[in-house]
């Protein structure tokens, strides 16, 4: 039997979520830093590739191979390790309506998380800080972003989803049959 999880919203608390929607609001903020991430990184490379480094194809080659499974892994391990602190913040908001509020305080936890991972790295590989170098750039701008974009796609589809416009996610029996235990 397929039934949906009431939502936890109220007049008191109209930004609560779940367990579920935070979780796909983690997936979705770590795809979007990986998609902003591999996307403005791809990007820097053709605007600054020089014909001495070889062909063109070879470095784009060269960052799907190197690149794209060092940045899934790495940020999906700070995903992993920090979400916790976006689940405080939402804690936190959850009586907020403003989702421009919302929006700002993920960029700004995301901006932090960014000077985190970058600073740190670099501190224990470089044995300085530089957060103006062009990786780190990329970095800070994917974290700022990823957050807010995962965040408001959760958001987005749990509307729609209550508005009736979407199909909410079904209960695998396996879930039923732990529920009746």
């Amino acid at each position: 039997m397929s039934t949906v999880e009431p939502t936890p919203r109220t007049d008191a608390e109209p930004m609560a979520f779940t367990k579920d929607e935070f979780l796909l609001g983690t997936l979705a903020s770590w795809l979007a830093f990986n998609l902003v991430f591999d996307t403005v990184l791809t990007g820097a490379a053709i605007a600054t590739f020089n014909p001495l480094w070889g062909p063109l194809g070879a470095s784009i080659v060269a960052l799907v191979v190197y690149a794209v499974p060092i940045a899934l892994v790495v940020s999906g391990i700070v995903a992993l390790l920090l979400c916790s602190a976006a689940w405080w913040l939402g804690r936190l908001l959850r009586r907020v309506r403003s989702l421009l509020v919302h929006a700002v305080a993920y960029a700004t936890l995301g901006t932090a998380i960014g000077v985190l991972v970058v600073g740190s790295f670099q501190l224990v590989v470089a044995g300085s800080l530089n957060l103006g170098n062009w990786l780190a750039q990329i970095t800070l701008v994917g974290s700022a972003a990823a957050l807010p974009l995962g965040w408001g796609w959760s958001v987005w589809r749990c509307r729609r989803i209550e508005a009736g416009k979407a199909r909410a996610p079904r209960r695998g029996i396996d879930e039923s049959f732990e529920d009746s235990l």
